[in-house]
């Protein structure tokens, strides 16, 4: 299979084409807004990316709250302030910053939202324990994650399609490993002093016609592909894994992938 084209972040062109909705995105933000509590009047969204929940969420907070987006990502920033300015929604603000070192004083915060960020960040711990910091006491730390079982019927294929290649058997299991549980997930924030206030799992389907389909969507191109080609190590192993997600399809009628996703509320004592 030939290489995919890489979405470039630092792009100008890219970044503007950039949209939220597809695959999970929309759907875990979604769960995110179905639970929230909506009582804060000082809100931080970490990782708010192009805006998203950030904007949606200071509109269902009201003029009376202020938000704050704070992502590394300033080209997002940029396009997430243009829609800020076309939507009209003054009381949502950005900062370019890293979530293991906020730029807030302590106690800023009512509440802190994450959507799909902790897969993301190089040192979950050090950032939720940033959380802690900026939340006054009784303040809210909301986040979604894709949880562990994510994707799982792809991995099964994978996984034969590796067959007795150990080490490429190892980097598959190290690639879906680092996804937790919320059992986990709620265990490390505890760790830093957090209880545990709800929690929510939802499963949501991925349909596509083919494993081609899937491997050719421009957001698994840019999101999944370059990880699978690391564990595939080789072209010749992709060019079996879409023949075999392809057969696999055509049996079933769809190829059907299934993600778990988990909203999980905390509250800082």
């Amino acid at each position: 299979m030939s290489a995919p084209d890489i979405f470039d972040e630092l792009g100008e062109r890219d970044v503007a084409l950039f949209d939220e909705l597809p695959l999970w995105s929309s759907l875990a933000g979604q769960l995110l807004l179905e639970h929230v509590p909506l009582t804060a009047r000082r809100a931080l969204d970490l990782g708010c990316g192009a805006g998203f929940p950030l904007l949606e969420l200071a509109e269902r907070l009201g003029p009376g709250a202020r938000v704050v987006g704070l992502d590394p990502w300033r080209l997002a920033l940029r396009r997430a302030s243009q829609k800020r300015e076309t939507w009209r929604v003054p009381q949502a603000a950005m900062a370019a910053g890293d979530g293991a070192r906020l730029p807030f004083r302590e106690s800023a915060f009512d509440l802190v939202v994450s959507n799909l960020g902790v897969n993301n960040f190089a040192d979950p711990d050090a950032v939720f324990a940033e959380c802690r910091r900026v939340l006054r006491p009784g303040g809210s730390f909301v986040l979604t994650s894709n949880v562990t079982g994510h994707m799982r019927q792809l991995y099964e294929v994978f996984e034969r399609v590796l067959g007795a290649d150990a080490a490429a058997l190892e980097r598959l299991r190290l690639h879906v490993a680092h996804r937790g549980s919320p059992d986990s997930i709620g265990a490390r924030l505890e760790a830093v002093g957090f209880r545990i206030a709800a929690s929510h799992v939802r499963e949501v389907p991925m349909r596509y016609a083919s494993g081609t389909a899937l491997l050719a969507h421009h957001f698994v191109r840019f999101g999944f592909r370059p990880g699978w080609e690391e564990v595939a190590a080789g072209s010749e192993t992709m060019a079996r894994l879409s023949a075999e997600l392809d057969r696999v399809a055509s049996e079933a009628g769809e190829l059907r992938l299934t993600v778990p996703l988990a909203y999980i509320e905390a509250r800082r004592p």
